[in-house]
């Protein structure tokens, strides 16, 4: 995506700022402290409920969104909730409670934890921040 720079006055970005802001408060019953919170990750907002929030905030906005593609920001419903990822924690039980359980036993001395890193089975998304939903 190419970056554009536009010239705005200040009042207008501030006004901006404080209407998305209360419009993720509002929809998101989260609390909005830095134009850097992911509303995925920071807000808990994922799948469908995306979206939605999405298609309300074009619609509230009257924004032409024709180039903007959901997909590439967020995950879907079928992509974080599938089974293969429950199969898998359901498999990796085992070891965690181990390597956690050798963790308590030896007073921390021993950390497999840090050792261990699961394979990203999520696909990549870009992430959308409050941020950009300002700009």
């Amino acid at each position: 995506m190419e970056q554009s720079i536009y010239q705005i006055e200040f009042k207008e970005l501030r006004k901006a700022y404080q209407e998305v802001k209360l419009f993720l408060e509002q929809e998101t019953a989260g609390e909005i402290t830095s134009v850097k919170k992911d509303i995925e990750e920071d807000l808990q907002i994922a799948g469908d409920d995306t979206y939605e929030l999405i298609e309300k905030f074009v619609t509230v906005y009257n924004l032409d969104a024709s180039g903007f593609d959901v997909t590439q920001h967020f995950l879907s419903e079928g992509e974080q909730f599938n089974s293969s990822i429950a199969l898998l924690q359901l498999i990796s039980l085992p070891i965690v409670l181990f390597t956690w359980l050798l963790k308590v036993l030896t007073f921390g001395k021993v950390d497999y934890n840090k050792a261990v890193e699961l394979p990203d089975i999520y696909r990549k998304t870009m992430g959308l921040t409050f941020g950009d939903m300002v700009t």
